[in-house]
């Protein structure tokens, strides 16, 4: 992957509806108690994801390299006004820096409440999106922030 893959973020709102499809993902953490947001980071890559070849492994793991280093950028940054923020590990699906026995891995149906489809391909399952289909790998961010907060972000989180 020479030049940076295209993107697309998602921006929803906690309501108490979607706090609970994600209740225990992050313990003593209340995502209806104040404004949280949840960001889906896709990165569109030139394999389908339900097409196993090393190309697209080798593919997947670049993905996993960029987005880690976006979300982990996009932490540091909340963590510097004190506001709080998580983010998916792509890899495991678990909480990045809080300890949960909960995982939110790429297929889960939950993904469904944010605007993503879950294919069920017989041998496996496949994650896509209406913009890049299959072609993607993706992960998800929490913070507890407002959408004014997150425009700050958006850079980061695109990549640019």
């Amino acid at each position: 992957m020479a030049a940076s893959p295209k993107c697309e973020v998602r921006t929803n709102p906690v309501t108490k509806r979607l706090a609970r499809n994600f209740d225990g993902l992050f313990p003593g953490r209340d995502l209806v108690q104040e404004p949280h947001l949840i960001v889906t980071v896709a990165l569109q890559t030139q394999h389908r994801q339900s097409a196993m070849s090393d190309e697209m492994l080798t593919e997947r793991q670049e993905c996993f390299k960029v987005l880690m280093e976006r979300m982990t950028r996009v932490k540091a940054h909340f963590d510097g006004k004190d506001q709080w923020c998580d983010f998916i590990d792509p890899a495991t699906g678990a909480p990045f820096h809080t300890d949960s026995a909960t995982t939110l891995v790429e297929c889960d149906e939950r993904y469904r409440s944010l605007g993503f489809e879950i294919l069920e391909l017989g041998c496996c399952r496949s994650l896509c999106n209406e913009r890049f289909g299959q072609c993607l790998v993706m992960t998800s961010a929490f913070m507890s922030c407002s959408e004014d907060d997150l425009a700050a972000v958006l850079p980061l989180l695109e990549g640019r």
